[in-house]
């Protein structure tokens, strides 16, 4: 089979997927194509592993294991056992199956993932008598299965996590904002270019600091995979420790030799969101590079510290009916 489903696909939110097919052009990703909420893509293993790191706009990569049919249950669970799972995990393992897609054989995902689940599990039983264990929770294989015109995909799930979890959240306001979506905004703004030219950057509804910290580690060219402790790959066998670890030390390098960063200033009108946001800045090492203050959206004032460079002024206001109400708004 040679469809563009036979290979790696990063997954995002709808309507990131040109912004997203630009950004894996530039983590060494080729022929990219784009579907609905993601991008199909060529890549080495440690092309994939970079993306992982790196990519500050994709949800999920899913590196591709095989393509069965799946008109029935019977068929998907035969083509499932076909695969040789000694290549992936081991019975000290633990892995989990998300699957997506439904149709007449598959009505709800959770059948699909069961007979998937029990394809690999009679794999294990009939060679050494025993299986693995399911986990949810940080599996070491976390597997996907997408299902689609009578045929379904399995993945390895490198990200494990989404990739919107960037380990640096430690509070969050009442509605936050998605950080991969976060850094889109940004890259429509085109702040890494008016970052580059010293230019300054003003939330003045900063909430948790997402959108902050988000430009800041793009100024200060930190790989936003940085600060997470785990990832889908790490227990699985096919695995190469040596191309990641050489990944993450070029990735500390870059961090180290990166320049300053330009003025970045976030203001709220709610102690507690300045509060969580304080806490946000410090577990993303940024604490004296991006600065929140107390301080009412009626009361935005350009600083008058320095002279004053072109900058940007980007927010995401508090949704009306989700958290306050019309005479607040």
């Amino acid at each position: 089979m040679h469809s563009p489903q036979n290979r790696p696909l990063a997954t995002c939110a709808k309507g990131l997927e040109g912004l997203l097919l630009e950004e894996l052009r530039t983590l060494g990703g080729t022929e990219p194509s784009e579907t609905v909420g993601g991008v199909y893509f060529t890549a080495d293993l440690q092309t994939l592993y970079r993306i992982c790191l790196w990519s500050r706009l994709a949800s999920r990569v899913l590196a591709w294991i095989t393509t069965v049919p799946a008109l029935s249950a019977e068929e998907l669970y035969e083509g499932v056992k076909e695969v040789d799972w000694a290549d992936h995990l081991d019975l000290d393992s633990t892995f989990a199956i998300a699957f997506q897609g439904t149709s007449r054989a598959f009505q709800h995902t959770n059948f699909g993932a069961l007979k998937a689940k029990d394809a690999i599990a009679d794999w294990f039983v009939a060679r050494h008598g025993k299986r693995p264990s399911v986990s949810p929770r940080r599996p070491d294989l976390p597997l996907h299965i997408r299902l689609r015109r009578g045929e379904a995909t399995v993945r390895v799930d490198l990200s494990g996590e989404a990739l919107h979890r960037r380990g640096y959240r430690q509070a969050g306001g009442e509605a936050p904002l998605k950080e991969n979506l976060a850094a889109a905004l940004l890259l429509r703004a085109n702040w890494p270019a008016i970052a580059s030219d010293g230019g300054a950057l003003i939330d003045p509804m900063c909430g948790s600091a997402t959108i902050l910290t988000e430009a800041a580690w793009m100024a200060l060219d930190r790989a936003p995979g940085l600060n997470r402790d785990y990832w889908g790959f790490s227990g699985w066998l096919g695995h190469v420790p040596s191309y990641w670890n050489t990944l993450i030390a070029e990735a500390k390098e870059r961090a180290a030799k990166a320049g300053s960063a330009p003025d970045i200033y976030g203001y709220d009108g709610d102690l507690r969101a300045v509060r969580a946001a304080e806490k946000n800045i410090e577990a993303a090492g940024l604490s004296g590079v991006v600065h929140v203050r107390y301080r009412d959206l009626s009361a935005l004032a350009i600083p008058t510290h320095k002279p004053v460079t072109p900058g940007l002024i980007i927010t995401n206001p508090p949704y009306g009916e989700r958290l306050s109400d019309s005479e607040t708004l």
